[in-house]
């Protein structure tokens, strides 16, 4: 007999998994947070998509996070039972570990391409965007300085140069996300409060391109290439190019702080910049491709999702376009 519980019901743990951790004052609360949105994105995935990809995203993303989770709770046992400075490093750096792990930076990256190609677009955004908020507070409180910031930029540099030759749309994403992860790690390692900033423009940017992809029912370039409509193609690659960090866009606003953030620390800004600059590349070939070979007739059938979410994505472009202006006064 198979059960089935409403989505809002997952929904609710969710995002109730999210706040325990985050609000939490010890880290058996975070944990335990931890844990109850990682129960409740898994059917979510598996009963909203129900297919075998979905079903094997499940298992994949199961297995590596209970295993971080397992390396964090034995992290702070740990720490409290054997409590000296030593040992206490010891637990930090493995507590680092685990939250890398769990965010899928590298040199743990492997699993998260691999899952996010299983989701559907709504999942997908939540893993790229709202699964990543627990780990990230955590481990903005218990990093180890030298440790983060190796990871940091293996992570900036992997990303980047992984998602060169990637065709499927939600690697792209992927790929990015693992290198905005790399970015958000370097302003942690430098105590500055900012990558939350960075964070939710990255969120916005991510939801605007994960709209978009779903509105003109797009995973991979090839389907890119035979759009018809070029106002739908220079929607898609404004967002792509924002979310790249491209000036004057609005992506380009949260890698414009980080540069100030870092910029006492001159060899890491190179890295991080020259890991930016690989990405930009990767997202203008694909431009100038879209844009540039012939448009062929269609050979799959588009669903309409209406006109309403058309001006929708219109809008939300529009920010990209403008956005760092209002947003930038903020900061001066």
């Amino acid at each position: 007999m198979n059960l089935y519980f409403p989505p809002f019901i997952y929904s609710f743990f969710l995002f109730s998994g999210t706040f325990i951790s985050i609000s939490s004052s010890s880290l058996f609360g975070m944990w335990v947070g931890l844990e109850i949105n990682l129960m409740s994105f898994i059917p979510m995935i598996i009963n909203l998509d129900n297919n075998k990809k979905s079903s094997e995203a499940a298992i994949k993303y199961f297995l590596i996070q209970a295993m971080a989770s397992a390396l964090v709770i034995f992290s702070s046992l740990y720490f409290y039972l054997l409590n000296s400075h030593t040992l206490s490093s010891t637990s930090n750096i493995l507590i680092t570990l685990a939250l890398c792990m769990k965010l899928g930076m590298a040199p743990f990256h492997f699993w998260f391409p691999e899952v996010l190609e299983g989701l559907n677009w709504v999942n997908s955004l939540l893993l790229l965007t709202w699964q990543k908020i627990s780990p990230l507070v955590i481990l903005s409180l218990f990093f180890y300085a030298d440790t983060l910031l190796a990871l940091a930029l293996t992570s900036a540099l992997v990303g980047a140069i992984s998602g060169i030759n990637q065709t499927s749309m939600r690697k792209i994403l992927a790929f990015s996300s693992i290198s905005h992860l790399g970015w958000m790690g370097s302003m942690m390692f430098f105590n500055s409060s900012l990558w939350m900033d960075y964070f939710f423009i990255y969120c916005f940017t991510s939801f605007i391109l994960c709209f978009s992809f779903w509105l003109l029912n797009l995973s991979y370039f090839s389907q890119l290439t035979l759009l018809q409509n070029m106002d739908q193609k220079f929607m898609v690659f404004i967002n792509m190019l924002s979310l790249g960090g491209l000036p004057p866009l609005l992506g380009f606003l949260p890698k414009w702080i980080a540069m100030m953030v870092i910029s006492s620390n001159f060899p890491v800004l190179i890295v991080l910049m020259s890991s930016s600059l690989i990405t930009l590349y990767f997202y203008t070939r694909l431009c100038f491709s879209t844009f540039t070979l012939y448009l062929q007739s269609m050979v799959w059938s588009q669903k309409n999702k209406g006109m309403k979410n058309f001006y929708i994505l219109s809008i939300l472009s529009l920010f990209s376009l403008g956005g760092i202006i209002p947003f930038s006064l903020i900061y001066l």
